[in-house]
C-alpha cells in the first residue's frame, strides 16, 4: 500500500496542474484524492509527525475567516466564506505530508510544464472557438471599450470558465518561466510560449497583467541574462516593439487604457458605467465602510449587503443589480470584513511568505508572489476558486522545492568539508 500510494503522488499532482481547464468541482475532487492519498501514505509509512511551524503559519487566512465568523449573525453566508477559505487549510496541511521526493527539480519542472501546456491549450481553444462562431470582420468590433473576442470569452464561452484576469495571471508566471529558460539555458523553442502567451494576454485586454507581463520580461533581460549591455538594449527594445505591433493589431486595447483616463473620476450614472468607474465606486465604498467599522469590521457574512447599500445610497446607477461586486481588493476584503486586527494578522502572514521567498533565492518564486500580490489590489483573488487554488498550490510547491534544494546544498557542502 505504501509503494502504491507513493507512486500515485506524481500522477495526481501533475493532474492537479491542469486545473485552469477544469471545472471547479473536478479540481476540488483531485485535491481531495491527493489528501486521501497523503493520509494513506502516512499511515502505511507509520509516519505520525506533526506539521511544522511554517505549515501552520500558512493556514492563517483560513483561521482569520473562521474566527471572525464565530461572531456571525448569518451562518449560512458565513459558511460560504469559510468554504472559500478552505484551501488555506487543506493544501498547506496535507501537501506537507507528501514525501519530499515529489518536489525535486525534475518533478517541479514537470508540474510547471503541465501548467504551461494547459494554458497554451486554453488560448488555442479560445481563438479556434471564437472564429468557429464569428467572422474575421467581427473580431475587430469594439463595443463599450471591449472587443468582441474578450466579450466572447467572458460571457459566451462555456466549455470552461476561468476569468481572463485569473487566466492571464497564470500566463505572466508561465511566460517568465519560458523566458528564463531562453535566457539561462538557451532553449530558444521556449520563445514560442513567450509570444503565444503575450498575444493571448493582449487579446484578452487584461490591462494590469499586460503591464506586469511586459515589465517582467524587460526586467528579466537586465537581471537574468548574461548579455552585454548593447544586446540587452536590443532585446528589451525587441520585446517592446513586439508588444506595440501586437497591440496595434489587437482591437480594443487602446480603448481599454484610454478608459482609465476618462472614467476614473466619473461616477457610474444610469447605464453609463464601465470596469474603471465601477472599480472606483467599489474602492470608495470599501474605504467608507472600513472607516465606520475600523476595529472589528462588518463581518464576512454582512460584507456584500453593506457594499450594496453603499452602492445604492451613493450612485444613481444599476451597475450592481444582478451582479455581486465585492471589494475587488483582498486587503479590503479582510479589513472591511474583519477589521484592523484581522488585517494586521494577514499582513504578518504576508510578511512570512515574503521572507520565505526572499530567502529561497528563487527568481520565479519571487515573480509568482509579486504578480499575485499586485492582483490582490484589483481582485478578490484569494476568495475565488482559481485564484486561491493557484496561489496555494504554487506557494507550497515552491516552498517544498526550496527545502529540497537546501538539503541538496547542505549535503554537497558536507561532502566538500569531509
Amino acid at each position: 500500500m505504501k509503494k502504491i500510494s507513493f507512486q500515485l503522488f506524481p500522477f495526481l499532482l501533475a493532474l492537479l496542474f491542469v486545473f485552469p481547464i477544469l471545472k471547479e468541482n473536478w479540481s476540488s475532487i483531485i485535491v481531495i484524492l491527493i489528501c486521501l492519498n497523503a493520509i494513506v501514505y502516512k499511515i502505511a509509512a507509520k509516519d505520525f509527525t506533526w506539521p511544522k511551524r511554517t505549515t501552520l503559519l500558512l493556514t492563517i487566512p483560513f483561521w482569520l475567516v473562521t474566527f471572525r465568523s464565530l461572531f456571525s449573525n448569518h451562518w449560512s453566508e458565513s459558511a460560504t466564506h469559510i468554504q472559500h477559505a478552505l484551501f488555506f487549510l487543506i493544501l498547506p496541511l496535507f501537501f506537507f505530508f507528501i514525501p519530499k521526493e515529489h518536489f525535486t527539480k525534475q518533478k517541479f519542472d514537470l508540474y510547471i510544464k503541465v501548467l504551461k501546456y494547459t494554458c497554451l491549450a486554453i488560448g488555442i481553444i479560445y481563438v479556434v472557438s471564437f472564429f468557429m462562431n464569428y467572422s474575421v470582420s467581427e473580431f475587430f468590433i469594439v463595443f463599450q471599450n471591449v472587443s468582441s473576442f474578450r466579450n466572447y470569452v467572458y460571457f459566451d464561452f462555456t466549455l470552461f470558465k476561468i476569468h481572463p484576469t485569473y487566466y492571464t495571471t497564470l500566463l505572466v508566471f508561465c511566460t517568465a518561466h519560458s523566458f528564463d529558460l531562453v535566457l539561462q539555458q538557451k532553449k530558444y523553442s521556449q520563445f514560442l510560449f513567450v509570444v503565444a502567451f503575450m498575444l493571448i494576454s493582449i487579446m484578452l485586454l487584461t490591462r494590469l497583467n499586460i503591464v506586469l507581463l511586459i515589465l517582467t520580461l524587460t526586467l528579466m533581460v537586465f537581471f537574468r541574462s548574461k548579455l552585454k549591455l548593447k544586446q540587452m538594449l536590443l532585446l528589451s527594445g525587441g520585446i517592446l516593439g513586439l508588444t506595440v505591433v501586437i497591440s496595434l493589431l489587437t482591437p480594443g486595447i487602446k480603448h481599454r487604457f484610454v478608459e482609465l483616463y476618462h472614467s476614473y473620476d466619473v461616477k457610474p450614472q444610469n447605464v453609463a458605467y464601465d470596469s474603471t468607474n465601477i472599480r472606483r465606486a467599489i474602492f470608495d465604498c470599501s474605504v467608507a465602510i472600513s472607516k465606520e467599522n475600523f476595529w472589528f469590521g462588518v463581518g464576512f457574512e454582512n460584507l456584500q449587503d453593506e457594499l450594496n447599500t453603499c452602492y445604492k445610497d451613493n450612485y444613481d446607477s444599476s451597475f450592481y443589480d444582478g451582479h455581486n461586486y465585492m471589494t475587488h481588493n483582498y486587503f479590503f476584503y479582510i479589513l472591511v470584513s474583519g477589521g484592523i486586527f484581522c488585517l494586521a494578522v494577514f499582513l504578518f502572514y504576508l510578511f512570512t511568505i515574503l521572507r520565505i521567498a526572499w530567502k529561497s533565492n528563487n527568481f520565479l518564486f519571487k515573480v509568482f508572489l509579486i504578480n499575485v500580490m499586485v492582483i490582490w489590489f484589483i481582485e478578490d483573488y484569494l476568495y475565488r476558486h482559481y485564484g486561491i487554488l493557484y496561489f496555494n498550490l504554487l506557494l507550497i510547491c515552491f516552498i517544498r522545492y526550496t527545502e529540497n534544494q537546501t538539503l541538496v546544498t547542505e549535503a554537497e557542502s558536507k561532502k566538500v568539508t569531509a
